[in-house]
């Protein structure tokens, strides 16, 4: 089996500028208004992330869900699938349909951070109440993963998948250096990296010459990446506790310091140069990097191997057999409540998205799912439903990140989220790079002032008490 990878809502009229005539696969294109009811039947707009992988995908399901000719008050419900925008961002073609009147009536595509956006200007349905969603909840298992996506107690988005991030090791340079697998608490990995600075010559023999690859921690611009590297980090050492909750700054401050300092601890042996397929290489020239999971396929067909040349490593945690929170590169499903969708088309999309997910079709969807994009669906069974065992088997990469699913927290519910990560990059993981680019691999430089600085910079951009 081959597997391919795949601030408020805008109402402004300048956003209608941006143009969705003509992205996707569909004949329609997105400002044309495609949901409509007509006669006896309902037209439903379902666009997915702008990926054609997604696309066959969703298209495929569509015209099966088509041919079963599910009815709404006496009318026959027609899906059409096309891909949402791409450009300036899939984000702001959703806000400009919104703003227009040609929105669709369901989306795939839509992060924690981006829900919350929506949820402030009431465009988008509170699914908790739901008995539909609650039995696609229960089918897939997701019973602890959904309070990760709670938003003020109400849940916006169906998650469909979910890549957690953890640390991807170079397996020969763990071995150099005498270990036989990740570290998995934050001692084993202060030993591992006090280990680097003391056998540069072990490492250069299988080609390692820095600890970490990370060239965007002094980046404001690339705000995102904190939540690749410090809130994987902190959500493993803080035990999954929250950073914002409402309008209130809820970061623990002590967490947020050894979260920093477990970055501080690789020293001045941080790879900060872009590099482009690090692990592509015959020798890759660092010890560890943040993983890549939509990268499985072209790592196998470089013959990178899994276990042999690299492996994947929980996110820290403080003491063994602490669960091993971590962030998740979560998007899912949400339901938009615009003037151009009717109760009937929203109704056509709600029995589109249950047949997708009830209790008979929820495993094989994800199955196609998974097969397609090598991004795991949001399931509590993945490593115990014997519909994944074959591929499980097959892929014990995805296996193994398998099982830190359900400890994944997605992003920030916030609408302020780019403004919060900028300004903790610019007041903390950037100055504190200087400090840690003169130290020693293993020997972290405090952390402390540039935490409290961050965290009341935080609170001035996101508005946060």
């Amino acid at each position: 089996m081959k597997i391919k990878q795949c601030a408020a809502l805008l109402m402004a009229a300048t956003m209608a500028a941006v143009s969705l005539v003509g992205c996707g696969g569909s004949d329609a294109a997105a400002g044309s208004g495609a949901t409509a009811a007509s006669g006896d039947t309902i037209v439903v707009d379902f666009w997915t992330a702008p990926q054609q992988v997604q696309y066959n995908l969703w298209e495929s399901r569509a015209q099966a869900f088509n041919a079963t000719g599910t009815q709404v008050n006496g009318k026959t419900v027609t899906v059409k699938v096309q891909q949402m925008p791409e450009t300036p961002s899939s984000e702001a073609g959703i806000q400009n349909a919104i703003a227009t009147g040609t929105a669709p009536a369901v989306s795939e595509n839509v992060n924690r951070g981006f829900a919350a956006t929506l949820a402030a200007s009431d465009v988008v349905y509170d699914l908790s109440s739901e008995d539909w969603f609650n039995d696609v909840v229960e089918s897939r298992a997701m019973g602890e993963t959904m309070d990760a996506w709670a938003i003020d107690g109400k849940q916006y988005v169906l998650p469909l998948y979910v890549n957690p991030m953890v640390w991807q090791w170079n397996m020969k340079g763990l071995q150099a250096l005498g270990y036989d697998k990740a570290p998995e608490t934050v001692a084993e990995f202060t030993e591992v990296m006090k280990a680097f600075a003391a056998n540069k010559d072990a490492l250069a023999e299988v080609g390692v010459t820095h600890s970490f690859y990370r060239p965007s921690l002094t980046r404001p611009d690339q705000y995102w990446d904190r939540w690749f590297d410090f809130m994987m980090i902190y959500n493993g050492v803080s035990g999954g506790k929250s950073i914002v909750e409402g309008n209130k700054l809820t970061m623990d401050r002590d967490a947020a310091i050894q979260a920093m300092e477990v970055i501080g601890t690789f020293g001045n042996t941080i790879q900060q140069g872009e590099l482009s397929s690090i692990w592509l290489e015959e020798q890759p020239s660092v010890l560890v990097s943040i993983n890549a999971p939509w990268e499985i396929s072209l790592y196998r067909e470089n013959n990178v191997v899994y276990g042999e040349d690299y492996v994947y490593g929980p996110a820290l945690v403080n003491n063994a057999g602490d669960k091993p929170y971590n962030y998740a590169d979560s998007k899912g499903l949400a339901f938009y409540k615009a003037d151009n969708i009717s109760e009937e088309e929203h109704l056509g999309a709600v029995e589109f998205v249950k047949w997708v997910y009830n209790a008979e079709n929820s495993a094989q969807s994800d199955l196609e799912w998974l097969e397609a994009t090598t991004m795991l669906p949001v399931r509590g069974d993945l490593n115990t439903n014997e519909t994944f065992t074959a591929i499980m088997e097959e892929y014990p990469e995805l296996a193994d990140l398998a099982q830190w699913v359900p400890y994944s927290i997605p992003g920030l519910a916030t609408d302020k989220d780019a403004d919060i990560w900028t300004a903790f990059t610019e007041t903390c993981t950037g100055p504190y790079m200087n400090d840690v680019m003169q130290a020693e691999a293993g020997n972290a430089p405090d952390a402390s002032s540039y935490v409290d600085a961050a965290m009341e910079a935080m609170k001035t951009a996101g508005g946060l008490e």
